[in-house]
């Protein structure tokens, strides 16, 4: 083991077992009251202090042995990070404070806010000889027992109470953990590498039902109060203990009785209807991995008002109540399996085998993300896959690019480091949006390390890591066994080299260690004469994000004689190679070409050139590294590749390619795609916005009604009979009559088939898209989506048309464009009778019947509303329709459906992106403050920092002080929320970088160095640990490590 990982954790103990018993639970005063008995095992003489992780509690008192009231002292610095009266207002300062007193309570460091003093009647004295430290852990034992409670907490534990005293409201009362800072609701370790076996008890009210992690083994009833035991014998770390009060259902999975679910009353149909599946992931995992899950049982809890939609714990889980839906809704299925399935993935990787330190946060997300793609491959199919997978790779790209860039090691560095740089900031200082990004790329690099090493072997390390752990939660296994219970990125690329000789480390430098992702051009030429294809790639480095990448990559040429692959190494920015060609130039030969899926196609040469037999080529056809890839070709090549390529990855590039080339034979190609029931239906959709985009192009010479609007005609709906009829007897008695036009009917619904649905749905979004030469909407199209709202009809469809009228309202929006306006009058009954031009008018009145229709007959998830708030808000913009702000206030409000609040808050952010209105900042940062709804805030910080009134150095009316004090107030109030005040930090970043804001005056230097110098003194307590005694703590915690780690400190004392 390296001597890096040895110093990795500092703590003079073990905790062998830890007894958490909450007492009393008050939902009125938002409070409980409990204590805690730690089990610790001394691995040092002269142990004399405990330091333990507590936040936002409040301690009573604390006995060890027996002996009560022993001194101890609580001080938690991170209350200091942002000062009120700080008149720096910068955010390079308090970032280094952050860092420095992130390390001052950090449990690996052996430190903690909360630091107990041994009395001296109990302090051992080991003999310095002793050499066994198992036997000095087995034989010293403290216990030390902590009073506490929790009171209106920030963050930790949420409680969900109702404003009114109604029967149901009571009912609905519940709280539950938010995340995985133990800390904040109880005293522990708060580390990830410090797991143990847990008892857990706590007593409310009978009408309750406590959910915990571990097995339920005992439950008294007592004076009307309840007591459950729950107790886990599968040692887990502190962060990943959940709870779960309130008057909760539950329903005993089918298929096993390992799996319980819980809800909320009048919700368990939902519930049984949106778990029914979570057998199958569980059995996919364990035969996957050929190891059985670790915990004898598994619940999982659907709450209101969650932190995050899915939080994953030791044997539980919590999700957010709005993941359950009814049978009758098909857009909701494939999103809620995925969340349940990465729950149970982390039952695996994540909680059962945890990471070491942050700087392995990756690896253990990404094995919990590769588990939950495999499965989601099996269940949704393959094209679903690579699908997501594009997309993911697309959404990291594109945040290099334009945001910031991602290094997955979050490596511990000093305090003086340049922090301007993100990946110089520790893991818990990381906005939530970079954390969810880094989380995409991380699965990305598994996939990458899974390619490398061959699915087969990866399946074969991922099981030796399940048999080592599971060893180490034997009745009989020793403490110093578990830590293979937590793996690192350095121990993971050492159990590759064993079992497979390949060395990964080369890998992890390039995507773990460093950020950035490599952007590749690339074009070919043929040489007839020496019958070769002459590739060139460049790599473009000066776009930010973008780096230089050194490694293999494969290139596949499809031929007229099949299709043909080639791995080529790329080593310079410009790269050329030669690929031999096997196939031969045909003359008026026609003969089926092998494709490699298998199939032998007739094609259409005509187009291509005769001297060329190459028909398109493909560069890192399966995505095996991230790269951002612009490849050039001619025009029939990517019609070829759309048209006969069968992976949906090559279709969907070509699709990009296509844009670029508008002819009449892009627009076949694209039709023909369009029309063919064999093509994935995310490609058939795409085709038919590239189809509209073709259109708009070709707007002065385009013929003929646009395809994508006589394919939903066709395929969607019927013609009328009579009038095709008469149309007939009228051309038999008189064949010089012009022929009567043809009636489209609008068909009852039909969503028996998912795929068909979906185009059904989408499609009409890429038909509101198209422009005719004067740049607006045809008013065909306008009619012909007025007619698919007017006529839907769903009364024999057995699912649901929710999202499909909320899509018709988003069509009718992609119609709008800003040549209706002819005034700026603000008077909304003169704007719509004289200024507007009738189409727009009867959008306008369209969407608030809709409104008000959702209103009275609520779609599922208020789908109709959000679609009809966005177009509003579209009219406000585009259309200058005055629309009052005040509508999207109430839609704001606190109690309305959380996707409403969601979509109107969106809309508001824009407001002061766009009209830079200062009364609308401050009621988002209100919100952002004093909303009970944590997952609403953070999202609309999320969208904030993406759409900011101003951006640093810009000239806006609300760059101005107010809004500093505002912000930096807010940061200050959050003090116990981390992923608040982290998104905070962001948000001030991107206004106002990390200097002191332009906007202020200029401040006293004086001033500013006492302050730095009195804020500064809390840094100089921490005291650097001396190297050896890192080492020695390391040794004794783990015996298994103690030759090599010996060997390593003899080697570096003798130098």
């Amino acid at each position: 083991m390296e001597l890096e990982e040895l110093r990795q954790v500092t703590r003079s103990f073990v905790l062998s077992h830890q007894t958490l018993c909450i007492t009393g639970v008050s939902f009125d005063k938002r409070c409980l009251v409990g204590y805690t008995e730690l089990t610790l095992h001394p691995l040092v003489k002269n142990f004399n202090v405990i330091k333990l992780n507590a936040r936002q509690l409040t301690i009573y008192a604390v006995t060890i042995n027996g002996e009560r009231n022993v001194e101890f002292s609580y001080d938690d610095p991170n209350m200091q990070t942002f000062l009120e009266d700080d008149p720096r207002r910068d955010l390079s300062s308090v970032l280094k404070r952050q860092q420095r007193f992130s390390e001052y309570v950090d449990p690996d460091e052996g430190n903690g806010e909360l630091t107990i003093f041994i009395p001296s009647s109990l302090q051992q004295h080991a003999d310095s000889a002793t050499t066994n430290h198992e036997t000095n852990m087995n034989n010293t034992v403290y216990k030390v027992t902590i009073d506490f409670s929790l009171e209106q907490p920030e963050t930790g534990i949420h409680f969900f109470v109702p404003d009114d005293d109604a029967k149901v409201s009571r009912l609905s009362r519940h709280l539950f953990t938010t995340g995985h800072d133990a800390r904040l609701w109880f005293p522990c370790v708060d580390s990830y590498c410090e797991p143990s076996t847990w008892t857990i008890d706590v007593t409310v009210e009978e009408s309750l039902t406590v959910v915990a992690s571990g097995e339920l083994v005992e439950c008294t009833t007592q004076n009307e109060m309840k007591t459950y035991r729950f107790y886990l014998s599968t040692p887990a770390p502190a962060p990943f203990i959940g709870l779960a009060i309130g008057a909760f259902e539950s329903v005993v999975d089918s298929n096993t009785q390992e799996i319980t679910n819980y809800c909320l009353p009048g919700l368990l149909t939902l519930l049984t209807n949106t778990t029914s599946f979570v057998h199958e992931p569980l059995e996919y995992f364990e035969e996957l991995l050929n190891a059985s899950c670790q915990y004898p049982n598994y619940k999982q809890v659907f709450v209101t008002e969650p932190f995050a939609e899915c939080t994953p714990f030791a044997s539980m889980a919590i999700f957010n109540v709005n993941l359950l839906y009814p049978s009758t809704v098909i857009e909701a299925t494939w999103h809620a399996r995925t969340q349940m399935a990465f729950a149970l993935a982390n039952q695996f990787f994540g909680c059962f085998i945890t990471m070491r330190s942050w700087r392995d946060w990756w690896l253990l997300k990404g094995l919990a993300l590769y588990l939950t793609n495999i499965y989601t491959r099996r269940a949704f199919g393959n094209n679903e896959y690579r699908y997501n997978l594009k997309r993911d790779m697309m959404e990291v790209i594109r945040y290099e690019r334009e945001e910031n860039p991602i290094r997955l090691d979050f490596a511990p560095v000093k305090s003086e480091s340049d922090l301007s740089n993100v990946n110089n900031r520790r893991g818990t200082m990381m906005s939530s949006h970079y954390l969810e990004v880094a989380a995409k790329k991380a699965h990305l690099v598994v996939r990458m390390i899974d390619d490398f090493i061959g699915r087969e072997i990866m399946m074969q390390i991922l099981n030796k890591l399940m048999c080592l752990a599971t060893t180490a939660c034997l009745k009989d296994a020793s403490l110093s066994s578990r830590s293979r219970l937590h793996i690192s990125s350095k121990s993971f690329s050492r159990v590759v080299s064993t079992l497979t000789t390949k060395d990964i480390q080369a890998l992890l430098t390039q995507w773990v260690y460093e950020s950035g992702c490599p952007r590749l051009i690339g074009s070919f030429t043929f040489s007839r004469k020496r019958n070769v294809v002459e590739l060139e790639i460049k790599q473009d480095t000066t776009v930010k994000g973008s780096k230089k990448f050194l490694g293999s990559l494969v290139i596949r040429v499809q031929e007229l004689e099949g299709s043909f692959s080639q791995t080529i190494l790329l080593e310079d920015s410009i790269t050329k190679y030669e690929l031999t060609c096997h196939s031969k130039v045909r003359r008026n030969k026609k003969k089926k070409i092998p494709l490699l899926s298998g199939d032998e196609v007739d094609m259409d040469l005509s187009q291509m050139d005769v001297e060329c037999p190459i028909l398109w080529i493909r560069i890192d056809p399966d995505l095996k590294i991230i790269r951002e890839l612009q490849f050039d070709q001619a025009d029939f090549n990517w019609q070829y590749e759309l048209r006969y390529e069968r992976d949906i990855l090559s279709q969907f590039e070509a699709l990009e390619a296509l844009k670029r080339y508008p002819s009449q034979n892009t627009r076949e190609t694209l039709g023909t795609v369009l029309d063919s029931s064999t093509c994935f239906y995310r490609v058939r959709i795409e085709c038919a916005h590239v189809l509209t985009h073709i259109a708009n192009s070709m707007a002065n010479t385009w013929t003929g009604t646009l395809a994508t609007l006589s394919f939903f005609r066709r395929v969607f709906m019927s013609t009328n009979s009579t009038s095709s009829s008469a149309s007939t007897t009228a051309s038999s008695t008189n064949p010089s009559s012009s022929t009567a036009p043809v009636t489209h009917i609008v068909r009852i619904n039909d969503f028996s088939n998912s795929q068909m649905y979906m185009i059904q749905k989408m499609i009409p979004q890429a038909i509101a898209l198209q422009r005719n030469k004067d740049r607006v909407c045809p008013p065909e199209v306008i009619n012909f989506l007025f007619e698919l709202i007017h006529y839907n009809e769903n009364s024999k469809n057995r699912f649901s048309d929710a999202f499909y009228r909320s899509s018709l309202i988003d069509a009718l929006g992609n119609t709008l464009t800003n040549v209706g306006l002819t005034s700026t009058t603000t008077n909304v009954d003169l704007l719509l009778n004289h200024t507007l031009d009738n189409n727009t008018k009867r959008i306008f009145d369209e969407i608030l019947l809709q409104l008000n229709f959702d209103k009275i007959i609520p779609s599922y998830g208020f789908c109709v509303t959000c679609s009809c708030l966005q177009i509003l808000h579209k009219l406000y913009v585009i259309s200058g329709i005055p629309i009052d702000i005040n509508v999207f206030y109430e839609y704001a409000m606190y109690g309305i459906f959380d996707r409403v609040r969601l979509t109107a808050c969106e809309i508001l952010v824009e407001q002061t992106e766009t009209r830079m209105n200062p009364d609308v900042l401050d009621y988002i940062l209100t919100l952002i403050e004093t909303d009970p709804d944590y997952n609403l805030r953070r999202k609309i910080l999320q969208h904030l920092c993406r759409h900011p009134p101003f951006r640093q150095n810009q000239t806006c009316p609300l760059n101005n002080s107010s809004t500093v004090h505002r912000l930096w107030s807010l940061m200050t109030n959050f003090s116990y929320d981390n992923q608040i005040r982290n998104d905070l930090t962001e948000l001030y970043q991107v206004m106002y970088g990390l200097n002191r804001p332009a906007c202020l005056p200029a401040s006293n230097d004086a001033n500013e160095s006492s302050l730095r110098d009195e804020l500064d003194d809390v840094s100089d307590t921490v005291v650097d640990i001396d190297p050896e005694r890192l080492s020695h703590f390391r040794l004794a915690r783990y015996t298994d490590d103690t030759k090599a780690a010996a060997t390593k400190l003899a080697s570096t004392s003798s130098k």
